[in-house]
């Protein structure tokens, strides 16, 4: 589930920004939790748990700029969208890795464009649908434990429930973003920010432990470690 932030002293600002993401997310199938804060202050407590974070460079106190630096200590992979009247201080922004900029006062398009890019940017937030006694389940990448293909079908296994499709092996390392799945066997695809741990070729899973085979142990540990590094 994306979590999103939304940083402004200004009430009706905050109000429109907040009906655009809303509606961007309900229409896109995006699951999603927003918060809304009035100061920097107030934001940098909380600032470790958000993928993205909207971002008025203009406010009292600990101004836009300034919160942005504190977020970054302590958290270097959200995305920051910041807003601003004056085009002039976006230079500043660079210096806290912004991600995009908006002008106020916001138009629907340019914040549906910056919302978007940065959600295709957080690991595993591509929906897929997916089936349990027919009924649909339209879910994230990211809540996918693992997969087990058989010869027509795939099975999931999601939180407590077991969902499956039609897809091929092929179609679904396609589908899957490589960055956080990869394939340890002929049958088993996992998600590695789920590994519980790992250790000899064998991964611990919640309640489970599965093996790597011999001819993906080496390529899995590689990317493993990558994900480690670049996502953990």
């Amino acid at each position: 589930m994306l979590q999103i932030a939304i940083c402004d002293d200004v009430v009706e600002q905050t109000l429109m920004l907040q009906t655009y993401i809303r509606e961007y997310c309900e229409r896109n199938h995006a699951e999603y939790r927003l918060h809304i804060y009035g100061s920097g202050k107030e934001l940098v407590s909380d600032a470790q748990k958000y993928d993205i974070i909207f971002l008025d460079i203009e406010m009292p106190g600990l101004d836009g700029i300034e919160t942005g630096r504190k977020i970054r200590i302590k958290n270097c992979k959200c995305r920051i969208i910041m807003a601003t009247v004056m085009v002039e201080r976006m230079r500043e922004a660079f210096f806290i890795e912004a991600f995009r900029f908006i002008v106020k006062p916001f138009e629907r398009a340019e914040v549906e464009e910056a919302l978007g890019a940065c959600i295709k940017r957080v690991l595993g937030s591509s929906s897929i649908s997916l089936f349990c006694d027919r009924i649909e389940y339209v879910i994230h990448q990211s809540e996918i434990r693992y997969v087990v293909t058989y010869d027509s079908y795939c099975e999931y296994r999601v939180k407590d429930k077991m969902l499956r499709s039609e897809d091929s092996l092929k179609k679904l390392e396609q589908t899957l973003d490589k960055r956080l799945f990869f394939r340890i066997n002929r049958k088993c695809i996992v998600n590695m920010a789920q590994v519980k741990r790992y250790k000899n070729g064998v991964l611990q899973m919640g309640d489970m432990e599965i093996s790597v085979s011999r001819r993906r142990k080496k390529e899995f540990e590689q990317a493993f470690m990558e994900f480690d590094l670049k996502y953990r």
